[in-house]
């Protein structure tokens, strides 16, 4: 229940990012065609804000996946399931459990990972 507490907080924390970017986008765009073309004359002020508009929107979207997406994300997930998986018993399954961060072990696929190898084990 807590997983689906923090995807709700992050998605509705991802789309208050979004509505600012946009805003933030279509005032920029606003501001530039005032600096552009400060008579309008002669000029698709509509098309060249839309356009500016989505171009720095476009900016945000590329920024947000290569470094805001990434803030908190200080482990390689592959990283911890070679380490779970090179365990040899469910003893050293037990302490590579231990030894990964707070954040590994919320890391869904990874508890997927460690919870089959734990099965493998007990049956073993």
């Amino acid at each position: 229940m807590e997983n689906n507490h923090d995807n709700v907080l992050k998605d509705a924390q991802y789309r208050k990012g979004l509505s600012i970017a946009y805003f933030n986008s279509l005032n920029a765009s606003i501001e530039l065609a005032k600096v552009m073309f400060p008579d309008m004359e002669g000029v698709d002020t509509k098309a060249f804000i839309s356009e500016w508009r989505d171009y720095f929107l476009e900016e945000h979207k590329n920024y947000y996946a290569n470094v805001i997406a990434k803030v908190g994300t200080n482990y390689k997930p592959e990283v911890a399931k070679t380490k779970l998986i090179n365990a040899k018993s469910i003893d050293e399954l037990k302490v590579v459990w231990q030894s990964l961060s707070e954040d590994e072990r919320r890391d869904k696929d990874i508890i997927i990972l460690t919870q089959s190898l734990k099965k493998k084990y007990e049956k073993a």
